[in-house]
């Protein structure tokens, strides 16, 4: 296509969308309705997966170990440990180091109260904490570690990943449904906005024919009016999603060390946002004038 004609039809789809300002106006905000859910559901499924990779990057098996083992014992059941296939490291942690652990976790002042005499008896048991080199794996390491002798319990974090996969797929199949149901409305205020630029420019359209003007020619402009309504209405929801996930992000202090709550950064996040919502606004706005064509265009 030439760049002259290119322009063109752009020309054309801007005095269509100009000529139904109110109908344009219409789709235009059911669009941004639309990809505003689907950008709250991207930057919810996007963190979900972060937060998934994060966790599997911090997941270890702690195996609790029996108190009548002797220290020789607890050497040996660690060399047995450090043995099995995929374990990456393994180590002992007394009970002493569990409980100043624990008072860090919870500050000086709750410390204090919460685990007063602690000190003089501690009723943690000693730990081996065991890293795998793969993360997939771990469920089969906590299986061997325990049925070692000497280990009371074993627990590990992989029940935290497999909620937070689940409720991202529940969270998918909810916003799914909601987010077709508001896309096939999108795309029906934008299939009857080109059909009233079609019916406007009827008289015009029929002197093209007479002309010889090629059938693409005809329909390039309602094409376009459409994609532009789309992207259009990205622009809003765009806007807005990224500026509420930088507040939530910066409220929260996710971007700090020390946070327990792992997101994405804005950066990162808001380029695959951005361009997921252009590209959906984009393809409403076509598909839309694609049904519009066909039915009112007979060309």
């Amino acid at each position: 296509m030439k760049i002259e004609t290119l322009f063109r039809h752009m020309r054309e789809a801007y005095r269509g969308v100009k000529r139904n300002t109110w109908m344009s106006f219409a789709a235009i905000s059911a669009v941004a309705v639309t990809l505003f859910i689907f950008g709250i559901f991207l930057i919810f499924a996007f963190n979900v997966r972060y937060m998934v990779t994060e966790l599997n990057k911090q997941l270890v098996v702690r195996a609790s170990l029996e108190e009548s083992i002797t220290n020789q014992e607890q050497e040996e059941l660690l060399k047995q440990v450090q043995g099995i296939s995929g374990v990456k490291t393994a180590k002992l942690v007394p009970k002493e180091e569990g409980l100043r652990r624990f008072k860090a976790d919870w500050g000086d002042d709750d410390a204090e109260k919460l685990f007063e005499g602690f000190d003089k008896d501690n009723p943690l048991p000693d730990v081996i904490e065991i890293e795998p080199q793969n993360p997939d794996t771990i469920k089969q390491i906590e299986e061997k570690v325990k049925g070692l002798r000497g280990v009371a319990e074993t627990t590990s974090g992989d029940q935290v990943t497999d909620k937070l996969v689940s409720l991202s797929s529940f969270t998918r199949n909810i916003v799914l449904v909601f987010g077709l149901g508001l896309a096939v409305l999108a795309a029906f205020l934008i299939s009857n906005t080109i059909k009233l630029t079609i019916i406007a420019r009827k008289r015009e359209i029929e002197i093209q024919r007479l002309v010889g003007a090629s059938n693409w020619f005809i329909r390039w402009p309602f094409f376009i009016e459409g994609a532009f309504i789309g992207i259009v209405g990205a622009i809003v929801p765009t806007v807005i999603v990224l500026t509420l996930y930088q507040v939530a992000y910066t409220t929260l202090g996710a971007g700090e060390a020390s946070s327990v709550l792992k997101m994405m950064p804005l950066l990162s996040l808001g380029t695959y946002v951005a361009l997921s919502i252009f590209a959906l606004g984009a393809a409403i706005g076509t598909t839309g004038s694609l049904i519009s064509v066909r039915r009112f265009l007979r060309v």
